[in-house]
């Protein structure tokens, strides 16, 4: 085993890679993920206060009763009926919102309400800082639908009573029963989405790490020693292969290890079989970039070649797999092609598995392992004849370059 602790020693003397690739992207993952999912709170709602200020040039019921109404759901302030003061009173920040109702509103809006016509409108203005005013502004103009609503249906009904209707209209509260789905895991969706970035940095760690692994065993000196060893050709591959599944399988231990820590309030939402399903497909997956690793090894590529195709393949992989942005929003074109990489595979797999693991959702686990282990297998396949080309090349020194003339 002589082979496989020099190809981990390899790995050890490199461990900036690791740090950058596994950790800070890691990180990355949790922040981007936290934003996109952030934790639940145990708290109930609490509506914004927005603080607001009415400038009334009606003074009529109508007005008074949208002002009553905007204080129940804010904070008053005081501004005086002057542009200056206005203006300032939004721009330093002091109101979210300014509500200004014309002279003579109540009267031509409920004219407009029973004659079917447009009324006057209310004048508005939003604080750039906020974008709570904009929901203050629809529930307004809500309130004023009551009020319309209520004088449409009784047209000879006083102002003050169609105010005291919609009063009371906006007092009933919406009956609201949360429903789960059966099979549905409800709250897992932040740990899935770190799982799909995670293919990033498995795709980069693995690639660079292993393929500087394999690297090592192409050097002049290091190939003269292995020709005159005991060790055979087999043995050695063996070995290799060895190292490279080791760090392969810490790198995804790391990695979801780091999702377990900090969004364990989202993956242990999922039942454990289910967990475990999930687990094992990103398992999976990392027979990918471990087969790309060896390719690389077998054609002879370097350190530098190893970080350039790690990173381009990661981000394209992932970004055809909809971790970037979701392929519902991508032409067709893109989604067709998208079918054709691991990642998309990788997603289909773990949505299949957060679903349900039994019956139909157990056979989309297995036909997205399934794809993934061919994924693999393909370029091993293809790593392994590289290797055996160039392994009886002239230009590697095997059995052609013998039969050439000196």
């Amino acid at each position: 085993m002589q082979a496989c602790r020099y190809a981990l020693e390899v790995v050890a003397k490199h461990p900036i890679y690791l740090l950058v690739y596994v950790g800070f992207l890691s990180l990355m993952g949790l922040f981007i993920t936290s934003g996109v999912y952030p934790p639940a709170t145990s708290a109930g709602y609490e509506s914004a206060e927005v603080p607001f200020a009415v400038i009334d040039r009606d003074q009529s019921d109508l007005s008074r009763s949208v002002a009553a109404f905007l204080e129940e759901r804010g904070t008053s302030v005081e501004v005086a009926d002057e542009a200056r003061a206005c203006q300032d009173a939004v721009a330093t920040g002091l109101v979210d919102y300014l509500l200004i109702v014309p002279a003579g509103f109540e009267e031509g809006y409920l004219a407009a309400a029973r004659d079917g016509g447009d009324g006057p409108r209310l004048e508005t203005v939003f604080s750039f800082q906020s974008m709570a005013a904009t929901l203050v502004d629809t529930q307004v103009n809500q309130y004023l639908g009551l009020v319309r609503a209520a004088a449409v249906l009784e047209p000879d009904t006083s102002s003050e009573a169609l105010v005291a209707q919609a009063e009371a209209s906006a007092q009933k509260e919406p009956r609201i029963e949360e429903v789960s789905v059966p099979g549905a895991a409800v709250g897992s969706e932040a740990f899935v989405f770190y799982l799909m970035w995670s293919a990033y940095p498995l795709t980069v760690a693995v690639v660079v790490s292993v393929g500087i692994l394999m690297g090592a065993f192409n050097r002049t000196d290091v190939r003269r020693r292995v020709a005159v060893s005991s060790t055979s050709g087999l043995g050695l591959g063996l070995q290799k292969a060895a190292a490279g599944l080791v760090v392969a399988l810490l790198v995804w231990a790391v990695i979801m290890g780091i999702g377990l820590v900090a969004f364990g309030y989202s993956a242990f939402a999922l039942a454990p079989a289910d967990l475990a399903c999930v687990l094992a497909v990103e398992l999976v997956f990392v027979l990918i970039p471990l087969a790309i690793a060896f390719l690389l090894g077998q054609l002879g590529c370097g350190e530098s070649v190893s970080n350039t195709v790690g990173n381009i393949t990661g981000m394209v992989l992932t970004f055809l797999g909809g971790t970037w942005i979701s392929l519902d929003l991508m032409p067709e074109a893109v989604r067709v092609v998208a079918t054709f990489t691991p990642v998309y595979w990788l997603g289909e797999g773990l949505r299949a598995a957060v679903g349900d693991a039994t019956g139909s959702a157990a056979e989309g686990v297995a036909l997205a392992v399934g794809v993934l282990l061919l994924f693999a297998a393909a370029v091993f396949v293809t790593a392994l004849v590289v290797g055996r080309m160039r392994a009886t090349s002239d230009d590697a020194g095997g059995n052609a370059a013998a039969a050439v003339p000196r």
